[in-house]
């Protein structure tokens, strides 16, 4: 996801203050068609603003020399958790979502006016993004119990299998000194110290097993202040993107940071996290069961074939005084032996009415494919392929009326359950 883009306009913008720009990732070419995240990466930006109310006032985002744009972005329109919220223009959450994600979205679910998450459909997992606005320093303890109680429900509900990232302003500071205890979950780009909430923040994330991302790698201070006082003298680190351990080593560090030159009329800077997914790669087990054809036994001349050469095998082993583990491993070795020899291997097949014939049909296409290009392979080409669809149909007529066939005689025999099961076979939605 880019927050970089082409020009355009915040529409429907609301009260919500906090929020995330969400939108697809761009190639040479342009603009993608979006079917899910793809595997080349997700980048998420978060800011705080002062109002969502004045749609003119997130019209531009300034990157540097660059003018990056929230390119026909909507902003969803959710009302605010607490009375006279939405008419005070106070608190809020929300996202800022690109038209081409829109596709993408599975839900979006508001919390309170302090949360906010939303769902897309993303590929090798979907993401689910939680928006967050901490309650400040004036409230007591037990309002700070409440949001972290109310965060967590929400973690629980999310699907297992999703990428989660939790961002927003979370008014805390984690500092340097937290290191020693706390280093798989934040890094050395903090401020100086840490406070009674940064604490708060780092036993949440040490709970959930995430890290503070933009705390990584070493990155100067100008890249590490999320908030600037209105007098301009103090600056901290308040906003932070979580992001699971799982997935720690797939943060691109040096890109992941505070943006000082975004300017939105804010005191909060831009906070861009770039992830790139790397999957391990899994290796086959080493010893894996072997799969034979046991289909052509139904043949009366290759079952006749294989009881023969067994026999034939089996023969010289009865007259050996040997003691029953040894025999057990020539046993083992002669069926494994007879059936590669008599059977053949196991092939994967997506219809179960397609036979070994038509898979060495398509073997051939496939070799053929190739020399599509000359007038002569590619005329082979075409007649095999119409060979290959008529074989197919044929087999496949074939396969039902066995199949009706078989209903039909399950019926007569009272197996109504074995009936009934070929009956959901066929009528099964295709997968």
């Amino acid at each position: 996801m880019q927050v970089n883009g082409q020009g355009g306009r915040v529409h429907q913008a609301e009260l919500n203050g906090h929020m995330s720009v969400i939108r697809a990732s761009q190639s040479r070419a342009g603009y993608r068609s979006w079917s899910g995240l793809e595997r080349d990466g997700l980048r998420q930006a978060v800011f705080a603003s002062d109002t969502l109310h004045d749609e003119e006032q997130h019209t531009g985002i300034h990157t540097g020399s660059d003018v990056a744009r929230v390119n026909k972005v909507r902003a969803f329109r959710r009302t605010s958790g607490r009375s006279g919220e939405q008419d005070k223009h106070i608190n809020g959450v929300g996202f800022l979502v690109n038209k081409t994600i829109q596709k993408a979205i599975l839900g979006c679910h508001q919390v309170s006016s302090r949360l906010i998450s939303i769902r897309l459909r993303a590929k090798p997992f979907n993401i689910t993004v939680v928006q967050v606005y901490a309650p400040t320093s004036d409230y007591d303890e037990e309002v700070i119990e409440e949001f972290y109680n109310q965060l967590q429900l929400i973690i629980v509900k999310v699907n297992k299998k999703d990428i989660l990232i939790i961002q927003g302003d979370w008014n805390a500071k984690v500092g340097v000194d937290a290191l020693n205890d706390w280093s798989e979950y934040c890094g050395p780009s903090s401020n100086s110290s840490t406070n009674e909430r940064g604490f708060r923040l780092l036993e949440f994330a040490s709970y959930n097993n995430m890290t503070l991302a933009n705390t990584l790698g070493t990155h100067k201070e100008s890249r590490r202040w999320t908030w600037h006082a209105p007098n301009g003298l103090h600056h901290n680190q308040i906003d932070y993107i979580l992001v699971q351990n799982r997935f720690r080593s797939s943060i691109n560090i040096p890109k992941t940071r505070t943006f000082p030159g975004a300017d939105i009329g804010s005191d909060h800077d831009l906070v861009i996290l770039n992830l790139k997914i790397r999957l391990k790669k899994i290796k086959p087990a080493k010893n894996m069961r072997l799969k034979f054809n046991i289909e052509k036994l139904k043949d009366p001349s290759i079952r006749e074939t294989f009881q023969v050469t067994i026999g034939g095998k089996f023969a010289p082993l009865l007259a050996l005084e040997e003691d029953t583990e040894t025999m057990t491993t020539r046993f083992n070795a002669i069926m494994t032996e007879t059936a590669n020899e008599v059977l053949g291997k196991h092939r994967h097949k997506n219809k179960p009415w397609v036979t070994d014939d038509i898979l060495e049909l398509c073997d051939l296409r496939r070799e053929l494919k190739k020399t599509k290009n000359t007038e002569r392979g590619a005329r082979e080409y075409r007649e095999l392929n119409k060979t290959v669809r008529n074989e197919m149909r044929r087999v496949k007529e074939e396969w039902i009326e066995s199949q009706c066939s078989e209903i039909e005689d399950c019926f007569n025999r009272n197996n109504t359950k074995r009936a009934y099961q070929i009956v959901n076979d066929l009528t099964k939605p295709r997968q």
